[in-house]
């Protein structure tokens, strides 16, 4: 059981072990104060890269999600809040993070193929079970290719933000300072609050954001770094958006994807405005990562 604990008692050589009220303020003034940064720095791009004759110019200003550059201005500063508080005021290593550079490229990588898997399950359980029908198909999206390979950057970068912040930082400092179940569950419910706001938000999408980072804390506990889950959340955007043409967390962030799917039924089944994350198939699927991961757990533990 103790090597499931590392990164809790890498986070106790922290200088300071903020309660668990504190913490969650300071979690939320890293993404305010890193977002306004990067928010800023969007604007100046924005001004220098948009031709100002162009009416929806505004607009433009803040549709980061379309533009890779501007998206990972915006996301990356909470990041090097992070790191900078972590390294300056706890006095401890980046890695402590669950961040250690050696092997990080085949983690990710598996990670990330792990996050296509999940989410083409839940795509292909919705599509046997006619809730979904092809609108667009590969040969026609093959077009959109280098768009959507140079928006995974930012999806990168936009998930692993999370992932750092939430898993890495705030459920490990909150673990150390009370009980590793209490940084799980905290952060887990941190993870769900963060999405509150979405457009169609509701009670399962409520549920599954939960049970995915339930599923994000268990998998960094099991292999004890982040890497993994940094690439698994990516994937699992980035297959929602780019690969299939899904509303992700009920944001309409691209039109360009590999292919396009229509849906109709129910909301629980199709999820509705929110996208297939508040359907019950990603529930389905969801609870059976979290088996999946509670059982390597278990059984590594009882050897």
């Amino acid at each position: 059981m103790k090597k499931y604990l590392t990164l809790f008692e890498n986070a106790r050589e922290s200088k300071i072990l903020p309660n668990v009220v504190v913490s969650i303020i300071i979690f939320f003034l890293m993404i305010f104060i890193g977002q306004i940064i990067g928010g800023i720095l969007t604007g100046l791009a924005a001004l220098v890269f948009l031709p100002k004759n162009d009416l929806n110019y505004f607009n433009n200003l803040i549709e980061v999600s379309e533009n890779p550059t501007l998206m990972i201005l915006t996301f990356l500063f909470p990041i090097l809040l992070c790191f900078l508080w972590v390294k300056l005021v706890e006095k401890r290593k980046i890695s402590s993070l669950g961040l250690k550079r050696k092997g990080f490229f085949t983690k990710f990588i598996k990670g990330f193929g792990i996050g296509i898997l999940l989410f083409s399950m839940v795509t292909l359980l919705m599509y046997i079970f006619g809730i979904i029908s092809l609108e667009q198909g590969i040969t026609t999206g093959i077009r959109f290719l280098p768009s959507i390979l140079l928006l995974l950057p930012g999806w990168i970068i936009q998930s692993s933000m999370e992932e750092i912040l939430t898993r890495g930082w705030l459920m490990n400092i909150v673990g150390a300072r009370h009980k590793p179940i209490i940084g799980f569950i905290v952060s887990s419910l941190i993870f769900s609050f963060l999405h509150l706001l979405n457009p169609g938000i509701g009670v399962l999408s409520i549920v599954n954001i939960i049970l995915i980072g339930i599923t994000f804390g268990l998998h960094v506990i099991y292999t004890q770094d982040l890497w993994g889950a940094c690439g698994i959340h990516a994937a699992w955007n980035f297959s929602q958006a780019n690969l299939f043409g899904f509303s992700v967390s009920g944001l309409d962030v691209t039109q360009n994807s590999l292919i396009r799917f229509l849906s109709s039924g129910p909301d629980f089944l199709t999820g509705g405005q929110f996208g297939p994350e508040a359907s019950i198939f990603s529930t389905l699927v969801i609870l059976i990562s979290i088996t999946v991961l509670s059982l390597k757990i278990k059984n590594s533990i009882v050897k």
